[in-house]
């Protein structure tokens, strides 16, 4: 993130939790919240829904972050449309699983048009592919030639079945005219601890789920999605500058409650979710990991949403997946 924009979200975020210490913070004292998660603890969405839930707190909630890993996030979906629709259970996210999941999945028990309003953002991040100590190889280029080389043996883990890291390994594959095989995991976390045992040779997933243990020299990052490089990791190429353009793009993390939550209790938390995101500390825990803090309105999500859907039915009907489930 440049320096005005951190600058230009520091000054907002300093009126904003301003705002949140007066009455309306002691209004809210007290407040139960529970955000559900549908992947482990430990992943890229805990880590950010624990980061905004301490902001939240200093606002006068009392935050429990639930955990319902499974189905790629599907469980918790399903909680949350089991919860009453009163503010006090929403859910964190991932983009995918709106703009993704209804082109490949018929059975699908959510329409996140009629079922989920939506709150806020929290952030944008892009997508990594790294390899283990199973992998010589320390490029895009010598991945594709060690796995041409040995066939059968590359293979790439991601969060789970259907994720926007399920379809950039398949179009990589499909790209590079390797045979790559998926192995979906039930979160980043899981996939990230096989990756460093040598138990599977490369995973495509969140870029801030490897970060640390590609500085630690546990794992190599051979490329991500973004536009161009980060500051954070100046030795990392894009796809794109290793010749695969069409692996560019970034996913957001959203925060959604049911349709029927009363439009008063939708407006406060939006109000206290975007303070929370805007606030430095949270700003500081995102940036560190390459998050890149995102405040949005809810008509501004649901336009990108859609956006985003459309592109992401042209990219599954390329690849022809479908779920059985």
């Amino acid at each position: 993130m440049d320096i005005q924009r951190r600058a230009t979200i520091h000054a907002i975020g300093a009126a904003s939790l301003a705002a949140l210490t007066g009455p309306f913070a002691h209004a809210q004292t007290g407040k139960k919240l529970t955000i559900l998660i549908g992947f482990p603890a430990g992943g890229a969405p805990d880590t950010v829904a624990r980061a905004i839930s301490v902001s939240l707190r200093d606002a006068g909630y009392t935050v429990i972050v639930d955990n319902k890993a499974g189905a790629g996030g599907r469980l918790a979906s399903d909680a949350l449309l089991q919860a009453p629709p009163d503010g006090g259970t929403i859910m964190l996210i991932p983009g995918g699983n709106m703009t993704i999941y209804p082109h490949i999945y018929d059975k699908l028990k959510y329409d996140w048009h009629k079922d989920f309003a939506l709150l806020a953002t929290a952030c944008e991040f892009q997508f990594g592919m790294a390899v283990g100590p199973s992998v010589p190889a320390k490029t895009l280029k010598e991945f594709v030639d060690w796995a041409k080389a040995n066939p059968g043996k590359a293979s790439f883990g991601t969060p789970g079945a259907g994720t926007g890291m399920h379809f950039l390994g398949v179009m990589f594959g499909r790209d590079a005219k390797i045979d790559f095989n998926h192995i979906p995991y039930k979160g980043g976390a899981p996939a990230l601890t096989d990756l460093m045992g040598g138990n599977v040779p490369s995973v495509f997933t969140t870029l801030p789920n490897v970060l640390q243990a590609h500085k630690n020299g546990r794992v190599r990052i051979l490329g991500f999605s973004g536009e161009s490089r980060l500051k954070g990791l100046p030795d990392v190429p894009t796809f794109k500058e290793s010749g695969f353009p069409d692996l560019t793009l970034s996913e957001m993390f959203v925060f959604v409650a049911r349709s029927q939550t009363p439009a008063s209790v939708q407006k406060d938390l939006s109000t206290a979710l975007s303070a929370a995101v805007r606030s430095k500390a949270v700003d500081e825990v995102l940036e560190k990991a390459e998050y890149d803090p995102l405040v949005m309105e809810p008509a501004a999500i649901a336009k990108r949403l859609q956006a985003e859907q459309r592109r992401w039915g042209a990219v599954v009907k390329s690849t022809g997946y479908k779920s059985e489930e």
